[in-house]
């Protein structure tokens, strides 16, 4: 799969990814390895991704790193610079440093591809959020880290970081799918991009319209793009974001699902159409109260413990 976006640094990075992360999470806490765990991941780089997405958070890093290490011994992957491997500092945001050693210790890695910031909720100023940023500065140029980013960034979280940063943050990973498309009455991604220097959005929950249904418009539009092209409408929703520019994760533990999600490059939609599903699942909102993002019902929920 070589579909990539290139990065504001010049890194390369695979449009699709998959995601080991909430659906493959250890709650435990267990240090024990998931063998399970381990399988899938396996599967997904067989069939062909190569853009792999875990988290301290997910407790998957072990997992992921063991099912790298296989994946090369068995020739399912020719070596280690085949895989962009992102993973992110979920805690200790102000020791950055130790947190990065960590997760490369855990994966068996001398660096990831990508390192981010999970959250900006943890921070109590902004002084809290750029000090995190200069270390996260410090690992891409320690090389433990070939690009650097954050994720759940809103545009001021992102202003607040850009103010003082040396390098600017590469990715925002997000939430990103139609029922999204507009937030606070302003087109969603214009506002995360505009003089934002040209940072990539990447989303997760691209398939919300499916797996979090909010009947509508919107499920006669995606039934109406995809018999257009012969896919399902969970393609649709896929090429959705990358049809945007938008570098999108998805996840499954069964192969055919894995497979199914390869053939999003198949195909193309137009701006017409992009423009059309956004519409549509704005329709399906209508007066309702706009649907709060993942990550701010869990940093609600926090606040209420």
């Amino acid at each position: 799969m070589s579909h990539k976006l290139s990065l504001n640094d010049g890194v390369l990075m695979p449009t699709l990814a998959f995601g080991v992360g909430t659906a493959f999470l250890k709650r435990s806490g267990s240090d024990a390895l998931h063998r399970p765990t381990v399988d899938a991941v396996k599967e997904a780089l067989r069939v062909g991704y190569r853009h792999l997405d875990t988290a301290e958070m997910y407790n998957t890093e072990l997992e992921v790193g063991a099912a790298i290490h296989e994946s090369i011994a068995e020739g399912i992957v020719q070596g280690r610079d085949e895989l962009f491997i992102t993973t992110k500092v979920s805690s200790d945001f102000l020791n950055i440093s130790k947190s990065i050693d960590v997760s490369l210790q855990k994966l068996k890695l001398d660096y990831v591809d990508a390192y981010l910031i999970h959250t900006p909720y943890w921070a109590e100023s902004d002084d809290d959020l750029q000090k995190a940023w200069k270390g996260m500065e410090e690992v891409k140029a320690s090389g433990k880290a070939r690009t650097i980013g954050v994720s759940n960034f809103q545009s001021t979280h992102l202003r607040t970081v850009l103010a003082t940063a040396q390098t600017p943050p590469s990715v925002n990973q997000l939430e990103f799918h139609p029922y999204l498309s507009v937030r606070d009455g302003n087109d969603y991604l214009f506002s995360l991009r505009d003089n934002m220097r040209d940072i990539t959005i990447s989303a997760y929950g691209a398939l919300a319209p499916i797996t979090r249904n909010i009947p509508g418009p919107l499920d006669e539009t995606l039934k109406e793009v995809a018999n257009r092209y012969g896919v399902g409408t969970d393609l649709v929703c896929l090429r959705w974001c990358i049809e945007q520019g938008v570098a999108t994760i998805t996840t499954s533990r069964h192969e055919d699902r894995m497979k199914g999600y390869l053939r999003v490059f198949d195909f193309q939609i137009t701006p017409d159409e992009v423009m059309q599903i956004g519409a549509s699942a704005q329709a399906c909102l209508g007066d309702k109260e706009q649907p709060l993002t993942r990550i701010e019902k869990y940093h609600m929920a926090q606040k209420h413990t």
